[in-house]
């Protein structure tokens, strides 16, 4: 594992969930069927939530979407939870036991009747995971299955605790509960008088709303166990739930202090509902609100499962689920090994601590399955196991898993600080520039593409705006990288090591003190987490070299020239020899001193002892150090204290101190035969490490030289020195922090051997598991990149394109003029009179801006064209490529606008009465940033920013609708370009919702064309109450592009062969071709029912869409509060005068002025802004 190996002193069980559930499919087209990874997977509340969403009416014509989940945990007992309530809901009679199954899922304490129907489940379920073979030959394999033979192994014995407790005599049952009370009580005594608010996130765009009365449910919780909706009894809730009380911690209390039973559930609707009712609710009822809302959505996300179970017998295989109990690196790594070598045993082991290896169930995964479990994906979900174990960490073994299809989404949260600028977070996870990352690792954010998303997180800003961090979710997408990369030698060598100071900066002293002059705490928090080892850095470097085309061997020496030089690094010096190490094993560049004539030379000068009985030294050797237990055990109680203090092992003597942080650890025996270089070693491991006194062997890899040219040297376990493990240890250890050492030549203790050590003859992932190697030189068509002075971002892309076509050569030998012109973001147009070529690029880039060289003679045009996005967002003209839906295999692919089911979004319940929508005007404002906001309203015909512009659209439309400040709610609006007098569409908005997965808002609407046939129709119908929305002709345009999206978004409807998109290969419809609207006809006068109540005769014409706010991007630009005059747009439209006291334009409401004379003289450049 790339990842440092640290001991677990304190473990924490997660058995629920601490975000909303979210739906996993949300940027896939409907008929494609669902490959998820879910990676530190947790409670099943995406998946249950997924199928609800993915269930569309009776009407729909859309075949119900196939779900294959794998799910991955490293702690058993949340599989155990999951399996168990998933077998719950296929059994007979589910729906009338829902309440029941909630208790169990939830409750820390429940009455005799849910534990009798746990138990009872338990034994059930006990019998069938007896073994492999039983569990397929079981009721339940039809739709849950294990990837591996460990995982059922695992739950069987996580089942078999729970059903143990009905066994307890008396006295164990009182000690059994006494505990786990004790345990409560702990958490309570710990928290205090802390406001735990956290699941006031989980209430979106209404979370301020929530802050008092979730801190009440949160301590009600954890006094009484059981969640209290009014409803159900909970009185004789006096058992322990077996199924918190057993995990990874063994028997004891170790559920985390901030787990909250409503954390998962959307209290959106909650508290979105009535603002001035719910004001003066008491504490007591929000909470039995909060409590029924999560309890009626569990319901109905679980029947929609139950439907799935009852009609598996017509469509087998509609929801599938494996497990795989393990780590998620460890996991993604398995997998790719097994998809490179055709092999389902793998030499990956299955999580630290353990000699285990993973081997796939070859009835799934294996040449001969029937119904192949996949191994790759298009959709990757990692929670926040970026935050656990590093971004690169993650997107290195995640990106090769990714489906190649344009809708294939990667998912990652993390918990961003707050920088001095919006992006320092974002840059400080990926090491360096956003693009230049992107483009070396294949994988890009969507939304740095499109500069906005329709995810919000705006409530962040405002519950922790104070905070020095926020919560950020990212969709990533696969770049097209179907032409290799080229970088000049000393470019890509200075990038390379710009990432190699990021990656280890926390090794740089002389920076972590000047972060404790400014941010001390976050400076202290950031000296404890240490991700990355130089295995991940060679990984990394692996990675790039797949892609990326160089003169590999200048690269190298260039490299290695300035780590040696570099004094920034404390300890950079003593990593040296693992990162030359691992750079040979992963066939990067053997340096030297590794080359098999230096061995030999060093061997006969040195003749070292430790290497006398071996005919030929490697280049490399396995270090296995036996620790005895006892020597852990002395420090158990500082071990717990650290937390989870890092481990590393040293190899020293009294001149020198090389450190090697890439190490395996378990407990056990080593078994060992041979000698020289045909020793051999195999672990056999302890599974009770509990109640045994086994050692813990150790094992690294060393470069062979490493141990000749130094006497006496002395191997050593360490713990890694960081702010808080120095404290704790530095007394007891001295100042290495070693947990033992011991001499190269002591036997007892010390192995070196040829190959690393083996678990049942299968050997270990360090020289086994190898990346994908770097590709073969190709003649033309490579991407030149070329770096900026600092190389650390892109600047520019060179493409030599060879005209081989006959009439462009003809054109070309002629002297025709060459041009070029953008297509879309990624794609430009290369023109010679009547020739064209398409060019497409792997970022977006800015044809404006382009030079041509062209060669006549050599027919060829070389292309040098910059990179068009930045962090640094700016105010842009034309945006219409930024909405760019394409087609793949005739669907298509929203990029950048997750999709909807509109009929599974809660009401927004309109009311004109005072202060009932004090939520929902902040929220629809905070889409724009701060930026945005200082300059609405006064825009240039020279400077203007279109995006701008559209959002105000979106703005005014959706407050019209909401009617707030006592305003009556509209309905009707019309969408005017300025420059030809002529409405693009008509949109009719029957409701307004919450989208509780993306905690935004949502106008369901229903889209006309702009035609006189729709004048005509409003006219017979007497609504002339229409709201005219003037745009320019920019925005107009990127109206035509983004309509299609919110169409496609929410439909239920299937696209037809017909379908117009299918005809012109294009989205939006081309205007020329006559078509009198942007999108297709497939959803005309589909499901039009919600409009047949006021908008009969215009029901035909009509195709539903979902209208919500466009957000700021909130680690490219700074997101802040409503009400800063100049933040949030309270300055004078005309003069920038800020204030309180200004007027509002009178028409729109919006624009806002210091007094008469300014109002008239802006009104030339408002009006065309003015609703």
């Amino acid at each position: 594992m790339s990842h440092p190996l640290f001991f677990r002193g304190r473990t924490f069980f997660y058995p629920t969930g601490n975000t909303s559930a979210i739906r996993l499919t949300e940027n896939l087209p409907l008929e494609q069927k669902a490959n998820i990874l879910l990676l530190a997977c947790g409670d099943p509340r995406h998946i249950l939530y997924t199928v609800y969403t993915n269930d569309y009416k009776t009407d729909s014509t859309i075949e119900p979407q196939k779900l294959d989940i794998t799910c991955c945990d490293i702690e058993p007992a949340v599989l155990a939870r999951n399996a168990l309530l998933f077998t719950f809901l296929a059994d007979n009679g589910a729906q009338d036991r829902l309440d029941v199954i909630w208790n169990i899922l939830y409750h820390l304490m429940i009455d005799q009747n849910s534990l009798t129907l746990l138990i009872n489940q338990c034994r059930k379920l006990v019998s069938l995971a007896q073994d492999l073979e039983s569990w397929q030959h079981g009721p339940y394999s039809q739709f849950l299955s294990v990837c591996n033979r460990e995982t059922l192994s695992e739950l069987h014995r996580i089942w078999s605790l729970y059903l143990a407790t009905a066994d307890y005599d008396p006295e164990c049952r009182k000690r059994f509960k006494k505990n786990f009370l004790d345990g409560m009580k702990g958490v309570r005594d710990k928290l205090g008088n802390d406001v735990v608010m956290t699941s006031s996130r989980s209430a979106g765009p209404a979370a301020p709303l929530a802050v008092t009365a979730v801190p009440n449910q949160f301590r009600s919780f954890w006094s009484t166990g059981v969640t209290d909706d009014g409803l159900h009894s909970t009185d004789h809730a006096t058992f322990v739930n077996p199924t918190f009380a057993f995990s990874t911690a063994g028997e004891k209390f170790a559920v985390h202090y901030g787990t909250d039973p409503v954390s998962g559930y959307h209290l959106a609707e909650v508290f979105a509902a009535n603002v001035s009712v719910l004001s003066k609710k008491p504490d007591a009822v929000l909470i039995q609100k909060m409590i029924q809302a999560a309890r009626s959505q569990f319901s109905q996300w679980c029947t929609a499962v139950i439907k799935i179970f009852l009609r598996s017998s017509a469509t087998p295989h509609q929801l599938f689920v494996r497990l795989f109990a393990g780590d998620a690196l460890m996991l993604c790594n398995a997998l790719s090994y097994m998809n490179d070598n055709g092999v389902t045993a793998t030499p990956v082991h299955i999580s630290p601590w353990t000699s285990s290896t993973i081997e796939f169930e070859e009835q799934q995964y294996g040449k001969d399955a029937t119904s192949p479990a996949p191994s790759t994906f298009n959709v990757i979900d990692t929670s926040n196991v970026s935050d656990h174990v590093g971004l690169l960490n993650l997107l290195m073994v995640t990106t090769p898993l990714l489906a190649k299809s344009l809708s294939a989404t990667l998912y990652t949260e993390a918990l961003l600080p707050s920088g001095d600028t919006p992006s320092q977070g974002i840059l400080e996870r990926l090491c360096g520039d956003i693009q230049t990352m992107s483009l070396l690792l294949g994988v890009v954010p969507s939304a740095f593409l499109s500069q906005f998303t329709t995810r919000s997180n705006v409530h962040e800003s405002v519950l922790y705006a104070s905070h020095a961090q926020y919560h950020e979710r990212f969709a990533w997408k696969a770049i097209n990288d179907d032409q290799p990369l080229f970088l000049q030698p000393d470019q890509l060598a200075g990038l390379l090591f710009g990432i190699y100071l990021k990656m280890f900066s926390d090794e740089n002293v002389a920076q972590r003190f000047k972060a404790m002059s400014t941010s001390p705490m976050r400076a202290l928090r950031d000296a404890e987490f240490v991700h990355y080892t130089r295995r991940s850095f060679v990984q990394l470097l692996h990675r790039i070299k797949s892609r990326v085309q160089a003169d590999w061997t200048r690269v190298m020496e260039n490299f290695d020239i300035k780590v040696v030089r570099d004094s920034s690094l404390l300890v950079g010096s003593n990593y040296y020899q693992e990162m030359c190490c691992h750079f040979h094993l992963l066939g990067i560049v053997t340096f030297p001193p590794m080359e098999q004539s230096y061995i030999r030379d060093l061997r006969t000068r040195k003749d070292p002892a430790i290497f006398r009985s071996w005919e030929e030294t490697p280049a490399v050797v396995t270090i296995v150090l036996v620790v005895p237990r006892g020597k852990i055990a002395a420090v158990a109680a500082e071990i717990s204290e650290a937390g989870t203090p890092i481990l590393h092992c040293d190899v020293r003597n009294t001149n020198l101190h090389n450190l090697f942080g890439h190490i395996s650890a378990v407990y056990g025996k080593l078994q060992v035969t041979g000698t020289g270089e045909k020793k051999r070693a195999t672990i056999v491991e302890d599974k009770e490490v509990e109640s045994t006194s086994s050692p813990l062997v150790v094992s690294f890899s060393v470069p062979s030289f490493a141990l000749m040219m130094a006497p006496d040297l002395t191997l050593a376990l360490s713990i890694r020195s960081t702010p808080t493990t120095t404290p704790i240890f530095f007394r007891k250890l001295g100042m290495f922090q070693s947990l033992f050492t011991a001499q190269l030549e002591d036997t007892r203790y010390v192995h070196v051997l040829a190959e690393p050590p083996t678990q049942n003859n299968v050997p270990t992932v360090a020289t086994s598991l190898l990346p994908p190697s770097a590709p073969e030189a190709v003649q033309g068509g490579v991407f030149s990149v070329q770096m900026d002075e600092t190389c650390s971002k892109i600047r520019l892309f060179t493409i030599r394109v060879d005209v081989t076509d006959p009439a462009g050569q003809a054109y070309l030998a002629a002297g025709s003029a060459v041009n070029i012109a953008q297509v879309s973001a990624h794609e430009t147009r290369l023109c010679i009179e009547k020739y064209e070529n398409i060019i497409g690029f792997p970022l977006p880039v800015d044809a404006a801006n382009a030079k041509l060289r062209v060669a006549r003679k050599s027919m060829y045009i070389e292309i040098i064209i910059p990179l068009s996005l930045s962090t640094d967002v700016k105010s842009e003209h034309t945006i219409a490529k930024r909405f760019s839906p394409v087609l793949e295999a005739g669907l298509p692919v929203l990029c950048n606008v997750h999709r909807i089911n509109l009929d599974c979004c809660p009401f927004i319940k309109l009311s004109r009465k005072p202060g009932t929508f004090n939520w929902f005007v902040p929220h629809v404002s905070l889409m724009f940033s701060d930026r945005e906001r200082a300059i609405r309203g006064k825009q240039s015909p020279t400077v203007k920013d279109t995006l701008v512009n559209l959002k105000d659209t979106l703005h005014a439309l959706l407050l019209s609708v909401a009617g707030v400040e006592g305003n009556p709610s509209r309905s009707v609006f019309a969408l005017r370009n300025t420059s030809t007098q002529e409405s693009l569409v008509f949109i009719f908005v029957t409701d307004l919702r919450l989208d509780v997965g993306s905690h935004t808002v949502v106008a369901d609407a229903w889209i006309t064309p702009g035609t006189s046939t729709i004048r005509n129709k409003l006219t017979e119908l007497n609504i002339h109450d229409v709201i005219a929305i003037k745009t320019d002709a920019e925005e107009a345009e990127a109206w035509r592009h983004l309509l299609p999206m919110l169409t496609d978004r929410c439909r239920t409807w299937t696209h037809k062969p017909t379908c117009e998109y299918l005809a012109q290969n294009a989205i939006p419809l081309l205007a020329k071709v006559g078509s009198q609207s942007p999108f297709c006809s497939c959803g005309v006068g589909v499901g039009t029912g919600p409009l047949l109540r006021r908008f009969k005769s215009i029901a035909p014409y009509a195709t539903r869409a979902a209208i919500s706010p466009l957000f700021a991007v909130p680690y490219l630009e700074k997101v802040g509060m409503p009400g800063d005059a100049a933040g949030d747009g309270r300055v004078c439209n005309a003069c920038g005068k800020a204030g309180d006291s200004l007027s509002l334009c009178g028409k729109c409401k919006n624009a806002r002025y210091c007094s008469r004379e300014c109002q008239v003289k802006d009104w030339k450049v408002h009006k065309k802004n003015c609703v």
